[in-house]
């Protein structure tokens, strides 16, 4: 067998004995032959010899820089977003839940423990006797009470009502009154006054005033106002001075409180302290050239540019007046008053000493005084109004002993310490106080 022709070669046909008048005859590449046919790509061998022009390389695009890492966010508003929501969800609960979450426990009703307490035993023996030669009618009774804080004294006339005399301190057991007038028949009763309430009345008392008696021998003078506690001050006047009117002695230096408001000092301080540097009392200065005491609370007022005349009102009816009254002649003060009060007996009036060393004279009702001074004569009177009362006695007189007169002579202070005691040394009512001390 012949080998076959070199791929690309004419097929030249076959010679024989065959027929020339043959189709086209389909010759088969041998299978080893198809590796080199599928490389020549349909190209000769020629041009598959022919060098290989280079292919064109692109040139390479420009290099773009990579993105960097992104920034990260804050995360703190998100945080605090959490926070807020929180805090408003917890808020919210609490707000709906608060009547459970915070309800009081209700507390258990202490009862607190009964005090009973019943008014005070009455008084007994009540005994009114009338002095012959006097008008004044002298009372006297048993304290069959033990708890009592007061008495209170009542009186009438024949066929009237009871009205009250005067109030008298625990312990009590004996009033004079001295405000009785001749010709007419008087009643008395005592009650007796508790923390728990009044007692019944005592026995009634009646009493005759001779007509014929004469004029009295001691002034006519209203009792002093209540003084529970004995100390000089009447309760009224504890709370003009911040005391206590259950303490006589406040503020325990060991001197009853009227009698430091009647030397000019602090009854409420536990050391020596002056009325006017504890405010308790104000200056009242006139350009006339006198000065007093008015107490704290007090108000008063020049009724003259140059204080010849002046009004102090306590706040509760009492009233204080001051005038300046010619004495041309510069008569001596006793009978300078007697002129001006005709009728009145000498022995009526009483000379005082202040405690500024002024010497004074006292009318016949206790409740005036006058002072010389420099052609004139220092004229103060307490008018007490309608009430049964004497209740500022002890401030009374420690305006008196806060008087100062220009230029007016003075005892030493030797002479004057010797002298005073305490409330009631210038007025001498009937209050039951007692003032045995000088500080």
């Amino acid at each position: 067998m012949l080998p076959p022709p070199p791929p690309g070669a004419p097929v030249q046909p076959p010679t024989g004995s065959g027929p020339t008048n043959v189709g086209p005859e389909i010759v088969v590449i041998p299978e080893k032959y198809y590796g080199v046919a599928l490389k020549m790509e349909g190209k000769t061998q020629a041009e598959m010899a022919a060098p290989v022009a280079p292919k064109p390389v692109a040139p390479l695009p420009p290099k773009v820089p990579m993105p960097g890492p992104l920034p990260k966010r804050p995360i703190w508003p998100f945080v605090l977003l959490i926070i807020v929501l929180l805090l408003l969800v917890a808020g919210g609960f609490v707000w709906f839940n608060r009547e459970l979450l915070f309800k009081k426990p209700t507390p258990t009703p202490v009862t607190p423990p009964v005090v009973v307490r019943t008014p005070p035993n009455a008084a007994s023996n009540l005994t009114a006797s009338f002095a012959s030669g006097t008008t004044a009618v002298s009372l006297a009774w048993i304290d069959s009470a033990g708890d009592e804080t007061g008495y209170r004294l009542e009186r009438r006339e024949t066929g009237g009502t009871y009205v009250p005399v005067t109030n008298l301190p625990s312990n009590s057991t004996s009033f004079l009154d001295v405000s009785v007038q001749g010709g007419r028949s008087y009643s008395y009763r005592v009650t007796a006054i508790g923390a728990g309430g009044e007692s019944q009345p005592s026995n009634e008392a009646t009493v005759s005033v001779d007509l014929a008696a004469p004029a009295p021998v001691v002034p006519v003078l209203p009792p002093g106002g209540l003084d529970s506690d004995s100390d000089g001050l009447s309760d009224v006047e504890e709370t003009v001075f911040g005391t206590d009117s259950r303490v006589p002695d406040t503020d325990r230096d060991g001197f009853l409180d009227g009698n430091e408001v009647f030397h000019l000092y602090n009854p409420a301080a536990t050391a020596p302290v002056r009325l006017v540097d504890s405010g308790l009392v104000t200056p009242l200065v006139a350009p006339a050239g006198w000065s007093i005491y008015v107490p704290k609370g007090w108000t008063f007022t020049l009724d003259a540019a140059d204080g010849s005349k002046a009004t102090i009102r306590s706040g509760q009816g009492e009233v204080f007046r001051v005038e300046l009254v010619d004495n041309a002649q510069h008569l001596a003060l006793l009978e300078w008053y007697l002129a001006a009060n005709p009728g009145i007996p000498s022995t009526s009036a009483r000379a005082i000493t202040t405690k500024g060393g002024l010497e004074g004279l006292l009318g016949a009702d206790r409740l005036d005084a006058f002072f010389a001074w420099d052609g004139k004569v220092f004229k103060i009177v307490y008018d007490n109004g309608t009430k049964p009362f004497i209740n500022f006695r002890t401030s009374f007189e420690m305006i008196l002993n806060s008087l100062r007169l220009s230029g007016a002579p003075v005892l030493s202070p030797e002479v004057v310490n010797a002298t005073l005691q305490g409330p009631g040394d210038f007025i001498s009512t009937t209050s039951s106080a007692t003032t045995t001390q000088t500080p």
